[in-house]
């Protein structure tokens, strides 16, 4: 139970929040992740809740294993529920079972939202304004990344806090599941209508065709971009974006994949089918 010593104040839950946006993935490493991060957001919490000197270093120690999930969706709400924990006096495994039992299913949430979802979003538009020659592609990049992940971490964070065990009630059900399934399906349309303007492949290619009419030599050119626009436009770059999705469906890397595209369109440049 919370006494006056070990109540959590608005400015402790601002002092970890803004702990947490400007350096929880500073000390990132390959063996333990964003622990170092975590560790250094709740430091402020733990002091005010565990104020004895040994108990202090072992509930520190405890918040430096490992600890991975999506940095933006997932962690601020990990962090002000592990808050709410703190303040209400909860034991170093009821902590640590919170966030080892919510890292994995909301990174699996996070990932699908931000990466493969809004950030595709944001930086295809941001890009395909750029190549057009807009100086506001990468500004606009720039304004609707900071400010609304700013945002949505803020209303985790707070939220969770205020949740605080009942947390892992709220996210049951299978809702988890269920959200990432359809921001999946979302995200693969959104960024599907996006390759004819950000794949740029035509065909250069205009053979000349040579007949005899009526006794005189008639040469007529055949532009077969023009043919193919006329049949479906748009043909080769959403073909160019199906066999590249196919080949990572059938277990290529994306390396792999950039590399064969890479001489593919080496080569047909190279003998002037692809300009």
């Amino acid at each position: 139970m919370a006494t006056n010593e070990t109540k959590i104040t608005r400015a402790d839950l601002m002092k970890s929040f803004w702990r947490y946006v400007w350096l929880f993935q500073c000390g990132w490493n390959y063996e333990r992740m964003q622990s170092v991060g975590y560790a250094y957001s709740i430091l402020p919490i733990l002091k005010k809740t565990r104020p004895g000197e040994e108990e202090f270093k072992e509930a520190f120690l405890t918040n430096l294993n490992f600890f991975n999930t999506n940095p933006v969706v997932g962690a601020p709400l990990i962090i002000g529920a592990h808050i709410a924990l703190e303040e209400a006096g909860a034991s170093l495994e009821t902590t640590e079972g919170l966030k080892v039992g919510l890292m994995g299913p909301l990174a699996g949430v996070g990932d699908t939202l931000v990466w493969a979802l809004y950030n595709s979003i944001i930086f295809s538009i941001g890009a395909s304004m750029a190549l057009s020659g807009s100086a506001l592609g990468p500004i606009l990049v720039l304004l609707l990344v900071f400010f609304p992940y700013l945002a949505v971490r803020y209303w985790q964070f707070t939220w969770a806090y205020k949740q605080g065990v009942n947390l892992v009630t709220q996210l049951g059900g299978g809702i988890i599941a269920k959200i990432t399934e359809f921001a999946t399906i979302v995200g693969l349309i959104v960024i599907g209508g996006f390759a004819p303007s950000i794949v740029n492949l035509k065909v250069a290619w205009k053979p000349a065709i040579a007949a005899t009419v009526q006794g005189e030599a008639v040469s007529q050119v055949i532009d077969i971009q023009a043919q193919l626009d006329a049949i479906l436009p748009y043909m080769l770059p959403v073909l160019v974006t199906a066999l590249a999705y196919w080949l990572l469906k059938k277990g290529w890397s994306p390396v792999a994949v950039l590399a064969l595209l890479f001489v593919i369109g080496f080569i047909g440049g190279a003998i002037g089918l692809f300009g």
